[in-house]
């Protein structure tokens, strides 16, 4: 199983998280990056019953698949399938500000 984001309470936790004592720190941006990230993704996650249905559906499958994307996004569901894993991990690091500039 592969899920996307799923709303639950731990999205919260990253508006708690005290970021001031880097904002003198290089990674400051990549902090905030991420922070509206995990916001983004607490208002688009899918909820869990959607997640146990599908988990439902493999193990009791004739012929379950190997591997089940879930993700509330088109174009996420489209790149996790499709395109190697290290570069999707390559494009999310990019859009969080996590890689080095070119």
């Amino acid at each position: 199983m592969a899920p996307g984001a799923v709303k639950t309470p731990i999205w919260a936790k990253a508006e708690q998280v005290d970021f001031s004592v880097y904002k003198n720190s290089p990674f400051f941006p990549a902090l905030e990056n991420v922070r509206k990230f995990t916001q983004y993704l607490s208002e688009i996650g899918l909820p869990p019953a959607k997640i146990a249905e599908r988990i439902f559906h493999a193990l009791t499958a004739a012929g379950p698949k190997v591997r089940y994307t879930i993700t509330p996004e088109p174009l996420q569901y489209l790149m996790a399938v499709v395109l190697p894993k290290r570069m999707v991990d390559k494009f999310i690091a990019k859009r969080l500000g996590l890689m080095p500039p070119a």
